[in-house]
């Protein structure tokens, strides 16, 4: 019995996690665009800039905007294939370098992502309860009712093992919150274009959730429709 107890518990737990875990992790928050200033034609090339200090992150983010660029005929090029693997502040300074190759190569946008905020909340997460009842059926023995009662031993036993409370225990957990920020610039004048903000809850792991940002950014670039007023 104890084991039944025990497997159930887990049972509950692993689809109470299923569920809390399906919504999206990633959403956008807010976005505007430029669209007096964005160009006549359609954008044929772009510097992909992630403004993070891990690298993993950065190379992901960068890898995944990059095949969705190309994806729809624009020229993309990475930082860290520009840059490289390095501190992002020892870049600063000599920005205009990279900024003069970009111009060299007739790059004609640039679209960095950067964290602008981070939160951590930490909440009590209280226990719960579940019914545990089987039902066993008896033989039927006549006139006399039913026979039979397994392990019950009548309506008593029957009650004391339907009526078994199935508790998990209470826990504390840390929620994080990023808030990440896509912008496109016009590379020679320095006008903004797009803004996109964007909210990360909780995001689980690395690629997934650069590959979710990505989609996230897509889904609400096709929804404006950048076109020129």
């Amino acid at each position: 019995m104890k084991q039944s107890r025990f497997l159930f518990a887990l049972l509950v737990i692993t689809i109470a996690t299923f569920f809390t875990s399906c919504g999206p992790s990633i959403k956008t928050t807010s976005s505007w665009v430029n669209r007096e200033k964005l160009p006549a034609q359609p954008i044929k090339s772009v510097f992909i800039l992630a403004m993070v200090y891990n690298m993993e992150l950065r190379t992901n983010l960068e890898n995944d905007l990059a095949a969705e660029a190309e994806k729809k005929g624009i020229k993309a090029y990475k930082s860290m294939d520009i840059i490289g693997p390095i501190d992002l502040k020892l870049v600063a300074p000599v920005k205009d370098v990279f900024v003069k190759k970009l111009n060299d190569l007739n790059c004609e946008t640039v679209f960095t992502v950067a964290i602008i905020d981070e939160k951590s909340e930490t909440r009590y997460v209280p226990g719960s309860a579940e019914m545990y009842s089987p039902y066993s059926y008896g033989s039927y023995a006549g006139y006399g009712g039913y026979a039979g009662y397994g392990g019950y031993g009548g309506f008593g036993g029957y009650y004391g093992y339907t009526v078994n409370l199935i508790s998990t225990p209470s826990y504390y957990t840390t929620d994080k919150t990023y808030f990440i920020e896509g912008k496109l610039f016009d590379l020679k004048s320095g006008d903004p274009l797009l803004s996109i903000q964007s909210k990360a809850s909780n995001p689980s792991g690395i690629e997934k959730s650069s590959k979710q940002y990505t989609q996230t950014l897509m889904d609400e670039i096709k929804e404006l429709n950048l076109r020129k007023k």
